[in-house]
């Protein structure tokens, strides 16, 4: 790749920064995305594929610390911390720890509520416009077997429906009756009715095969080696394929976007697994969510997806087989046609998503260089805002009205 000029350099080649890329497009601006692994092999492609607009409850909440050390000793916990010195993450859980807190729930619970409710609304006006990708507003069912889950899944059905959202509870027969593909013993849940699923590898490929077709320069296996100080009205940008010099540079690189910029921004990657296996078509309908195992269920075309997991652990892609265990259980679950031995040998993804300590996105621009524009820290939502992420970014880089406030987004809270 020889050096160039382009007005928009997006970096990173996920759900986020395609979608910023394509509104930026479609606000008239030229583009170039840079990505360090090929579209479709990032963070993701592998997720659950799930748009969870109940999801408003941030992952930095009361009780998450205490809960995290009673998983310490469990080696099949779905959440991990790896003991390791690092600055960085110390200082992480230090912010984390603040922000678990009542009263941050309150705040963060409606600004995740409108920034998922506007990426459904856009993920239908996408597809319409770049093809099929199997949008569709399916629901979600957050199930349960055990008291205390019961107690916790109420308590945010609760804060959802408070914010307007579409809540049902059902009781262990109204779970089978909504779904009877569903292999599993729990005696309740809760149905999130605005929820969806979509196609993660065939988002990611519409919206990559549109950006080509409408001129933008999609680059693969591309790595950014560093940002110069701005030169006039363009910022140099050193890759490993040669110099890019950008009016405006977008971080979307999702776990590594805090390691790129001449700022580190506070985000953690977060390891989360999944397997998929071809489905005959008896399995479940509806997205589903197991509380007490945190494992996801997500029907895909021709497909099922199971996942779970977050492991702190930096960029550590190998696979705790201790911890993929309770996913591969729910495998079996599905495919009693395959042996043990089978199951095992499956393949397993591994993939990290961009967390910040509290719970919500990083968009907006650096103090220090308003050329630079963070769009980063979704954690498990990635898939979920990465469309309202995406029209954010054009908003900010071509000064037009934002479809939501992004000041509570800002890189200049922390």
């Amino acid at each position: 790749m020889s050096d160039s000029r382009t007005d928009v350099l997006v970096v990173g080649g996920g759900a986020v920064g395609l979608s910023a890329a394509w509104y930026l497009v479609n606000a008239g601006c030229s583009v170039t995305v840079v990505s360090r692994d090929r579209i479709g092999d990032g963070a993701s492609a592998g997720n659950a594929g799930m748009i969870v607009p109940s999801h408003v409850v941030p992952l930095s909440a009361p009780g998450v610390i205490s809960q995290g050390l009673r998983w310490l000793a469990n080696p099949e916990s779905p959440f991990h911390v790896k003991p390791r010195l690092d600055v960085d993450l110390a200082r992480w859980i230090w912010a984390f720890r603040s922000h678990c807190t009542a009263a941050h729930v309150a705040h963060a619970a409606p600004i995740l509520r409108d920034l998922s409710m506007a990426s459904v609304d856009l993920f239908g006006e996408m597809q319409e416009q770049i093809g099929e990708f199997g949008w569709s507003r399916t629901g979600l069912m957050m199930l349960h077997r055990s008291e205390k889950a019961r107690d916790a899944n109420l308590r945010n059905a609760v804060i959802a429906e408070r914010l307007g959202l579409g809540v049902r509870r059902l009781d262990g027969r109204e779970v089978l009756a909504l779904e009877p593909g569903l292999r599993s013993d729990a005696d309740g849940g809760v149905l999130y009715e605005d929820d969806g699923r979509i196609d993660p590898e065939a988002f990611l490929a519409r919206l990559s095969e549109d950006l080509v077709r409408r001129g933008a320069h999609v680059r693969e296996g591309v790595t950014v080696l560093s940002i110069g100080n701005r030169q006039g009205s363009a910022t140099p940008v050193l890759t490993d394929r040669g110099e890019i010099r950008a009016s405006t540079v977008v971080l979307a690189a999702g776990a590594w976007g805090g390691r790129i910029g001449p700022r580190r921004l506070p985000v953690q990657p977060a390891k989360g697994y999944s397997i998929t296996v071809d489905s005959d078509g008896t399995g479940p309908r509806i997205p589903t969510i197991l509380s007490e195992e945190k494992v996801t269920i997500t029907p895909l075309p021709g497909r099922i997806r199971f996942g779970g997991t977050l492991s702190l652990a930096g960029l550590d892609a190998s696979v705790d087989t201790r911890r993929v265990a309770p996913i591969r259980a729910q495998v079996a679950r599905y495919r009693p046609d395959l042996t043990a031995g089978d199951v095992d040998r499956i393949a397993v993804w591994a993939g990290f998503r961009p967390v910040s300590p509290d719970g919500l996105p990083i968009v907006g621009r650096l103090r220090l260089r308003p050329d630079i524009v963070a769009a980063t820290g979704h954690g498990m939502m990635g898939i979920t805002l990465a469309p309202v992420t995406g029209r954010l970014v054009a908003d900010i880089v071509t000064g037009s009205a934002g479809v939501i406030d992004p000041a509570p987004l800002s890189p200049q809270r922390f």
